[in-house]
């Protein structure tokens, strides 16, 4: 099989998810606004002053990171108002599901919170240099370092690096702290882990 730096660098050239937006009354005229690997991002209503996101997840793991009543929360994951259910199928044979979030944003290039997870995805991915022999296991093995590893971040940071690994151990999820749009934040500056894993 692949080492997981193949199959990180696979996912990242396999690039975006290509399918069309579900036709659901929710998501119709929505604007879109961001797309991963397995996910689309559309504008949802602010309520009460807060800006809101539909997700729409094609990646069984995804929606168990939203979803899942043990999903890691609290300061650095993100905030999910509503589980909408499924929407149809996605071209990779799953469901696709509709999760309504709160709106995050792309890091800057500079300051604190860009810096942290700079600091992060860099610790992230010399790890996985360290292990690369492992191939399967090593991005697991990189995140459980970072996780037992203060590395001089808040103690928020870590806990929700723990909590990543439990998430990730219990649902057999592979982490992927290295690319750019799985690291975001809130308007206040505070970094949230958006897309930290994905399906083996």
């Amino acid at each position: 099989g692949k080492t997981h730096m193949e199959q990180i660098m696979a996912q990242t050239q396999e690039g975006l998810i290509s399918d069309a937006v579900p036709d659901h009354p929710l998501l119709n005229g929505r604007q879109e606004i961001g797309r991963g690997e397995s996910t689309i991002v559309l504008l949802a209503d602010t309520v009460d002053g807060q800006e809101r996101g539909y997700k729409v997840l094609s990646s069984p793991t995804d929606y168990a990171y939203y979803t899942a009543p043990d999903r890691p929360t609290g300061r650095h994951f993100p905030t999910v108002f509503a589980d909408h259910g499924p929407v149809g199928r996605s071209s990779r044979g799953y469901p696709f599901y509709v999760v309504e979030v709160e709106r995050l944003y792309p890091l800057p290039g500079s300051g604190e919170t860009a810096d942290v997870a700079t600091k992060i995805s860099t610790a992230y991915f010399d790890a996985c240099m360290m292990w690369r022999n492992l191939a399967q296991d090593m991005g697991r093995i990189a995140l459980h370092h970072l996780a037992v590893t203060p590395m001089g971040w808040a103690d928020t940071v870590q806990q929700s690096l723990q909590a990543l690994e439990t998430f990730s151990d219990e649902y057999g999820a592979l982490p992927d702290l290295i690319k750019a749009d799985n690291l975001m934040m809130r308007k206040d500056g505070t970094l949230v882990f958006s897309d930290p894993v994905f399906m083996e």
